[in-house]
C-alpha cells in the first residue's frame, strides 16, 4: 500500500510539476508580449498651454489640428519678424525645425538676406501681424495669413498682407517643417485652388498640394521654395542674385 501511494504521489506530483511549467511558459510569454507592446508604445500628451483656448495633443508621430495650428503660428511668426541684430538667432531657432530635405535650401535662402550689406545697414525692421490661421488635413499644411510691414530708413514704409505656407509633420514626437512658402495675399493655396489652377494654366499639381496619401516618396524635396518667404527686405543687386 505504502508502494502504490507513493506511486501515486509521484503521478500527482508530475502533474503539478507540468502544470506549472505550463503555467510558466504562459506567463513568459505574456510578459514578453508586454515588454515589446511597451516599448513600441509611445505616451500621447494632452495639455492646454496658456496662450491657447483648446487642448493640443501630441504623440509620437501625430498630433491634433490645434498643436499643428499653433507650431505653424509660431514658425511664421519668427521668420515675418526677422530684425538684423537677431536674425541669426532667429535662423538658428526656425532652422531646428526644418526637415533635412529642405535645410539647406532654407538657410542659403535665408543667409542670402541676413548678410546682405543694404540688409545690415538700412535698419530694416519686419514686423508680422497675424490674422487668420487655417489647417488643411488632407495635406497636413498650415495657412498662416496676415500683414508683413516692413520699416526701413532707406524709403517708406511697406505693408502688404502675405500667407506662410507650411507643411507639418510628427516624428519621434516633435514637429518638423517639410515644406515652406510664402505669397503675397489671403488667398490660401488648398488642393482645390490648385485643382483649378492646374486646371486653367495647364500646371502639374505640386506634391506638397497632394493629399498626403497620393504622395511620391520624398516628394515634398522637390522645389520646396517655389518663392522665397524674405522676398520683403531691401537686397542689394549681389544678393538678389544670388536668389
Amino acid at each position: 500500500m505504502n508502494f502504490k501511494n507513493a506511486l501515486r504521489s509521484m503521478e500527482r506530483l508530475q502533474s503539478l510539476s507540468i502544470g506549472m511549467l505550463a503555467s510558466n511558459v504562459i506567463m513568459a510569454g505574456g510578459l514578453t508580449y508586454a515588454i515589446v507592446a511597451i516599448n513600441n508604445t509611445h505616451e500621447r500628451l494632452v495639455i492646454i498651454p496658456p496662450h491657447l483656448d483648446a487642448q493640443v495633443e501630441v504623440a509620437w508621430s501625430s498630433a491634433n489640428r490645434e498643436y499643428l495650428k499653433s507650431f505653424g503660428l509660431y514658425v511664421a511668426t519668427l521668420v515675418g519678424n526677422i530684425q538684423p541684430k537677431s536674425s541669426t538667432v532667429v535662423l538658428d531657432a526656425v532652422s531646428a525645425f526644418m526637415d533635412p530635405a529642405i535645410y539647406t535650401e532654407f538657410r542659403r535662402q535665408a543667409l542670402a538676406i541676413i548678410q546682405d550689406p543694404v540688409f545690415k545697414t538700412s535698419g530694416a525692421v519686419m514686423t508680422f501681424q497675424p490674422s487668420t490661421i487655417q489647417f488643411e488635413s488632407e495635406t497636413s499644411r498650415v495657412f498662416v495669413t496676415g500683414s508683413l510691414i516692413t520699416k526701413s530708413g532707406l524709403s517708406q514704409d511697406k505693408q502688404k498682407t502675405v500667407t506662410y505656407e507650411l507643411g507639418v509633420r510628427i516624428r519621434e514626437g516633435r514637429p518638423w517643417v517639410s515644406h515652406f512658402t510664402s505669397y503675397e495675399g489671403s488667398v490660401i493655396r488648398t488642393v482645390a485652388w490648385h485643382i483649378n489652377n492646374s486646371a486653367r494654366e495647364g500646371q502639374p499639381i505640386p506634391q506638397h498640394a497632394l493629399p498626403v496619401s497620393m504622395r511620391a516618396p520624398k516628394a515634398e524635396a522637390e522645389n520646396p521654395f517655389p518663392q522665397t518667404a524674405f522676398e520683403s527686405v531691401p537686397v542689394s543687386e549681389d544678393a538678389s542674385d544670388e536668389r
